[in-house]
């Protein structure tokens, strides 16, 4: 079975040339935060990162956005004992979402560089929940068969992009580029040239 430990962790994001440094995340957490105040209207106030790692968004998060919350959920025991009480990470995971009792949606939902590593059915089920969670703006980030793909290899699954576009769209989500997605609803009350296309996802 594949362990999240921290060899784990000290060979895909503390080596020489890590899949995401430093600059490149602050970079995406910037940007998802501005996306989703600007889709909300109001600042950032609440952010769940599912399948969050060493929860390395946080520290960041709170030096952009200092009253914003910050929840982070991932299977590592050692990312959770480790770093569980000073970035608020919890031990759980996508599959599982459910057992956790939401009070109410978050402005921001991060799934970065999770799904491709489960099976097809595991996401179905569990993007019916990300997307009851989604308040605001919604990061899923994956990467498919048409991506050059760099770091873990083990156990990922190389997926056509249009797959993962009719499972989004089927749990209601609508692109609004760069790997972000907002509610149905929300989509109808956006201007035309705010999103990509007013076709659905894969049907053009």
């Amino acid at each position: 079975m594949k362990r999240y430990d921290r060899t784990y962790f000290d060979r895909w994001y503390r080596g020489e040339e890590p899949p995401k440094g430093e600059a490149e995340l602050r970079r995406q957490v910037a940007l998802a935060v501005a996306a989703t105040e600007s889709v909300l209207d109001r600042p950032l106030k609440s952010v769940l990162d599912v399948g969050c790692g060493e929860g390395r968004w946080q520290p960041i998060l709170h030096e952009i956005r200092p009253e914003a919350s910050y929840l982070g959920i991932d299977p590592s025991g050692y990312a959770v004992e480790r770093f569980g009480a000073s970035r608020n990470l919890l031990h759980g995971s996508l599959d599982d979402l459910e057992s956790f009792a939401f009070e109410e949606p978050f402005d921001l939902v991060v799934c970065a560089d999770v799904m491709h590593y489960m099976g097809k059915e595991a996401v179905l089920r569990a993007m019916d929940i990300v997307a009851d969670l989604v308040g605001g703006v919604a990061l899923l980030e994956v990467f498919t068969s048409e991506d050059p793909v760099e770091g873990d290899r083990e156990d990922f699954h190389l997926r056509e992009p249009a797959w993962y576009w009719r499972v989004f769209a089927g749990a209601g989500l609508v692109p609004i580029g760069l790997q972000m997605y907002v509610h149905r609803e929300i989509a109808e009350s956006m201007d035309s040239m705010d999103l990509p296309t007013r076709t659905e996802p894969g049907h053009a």
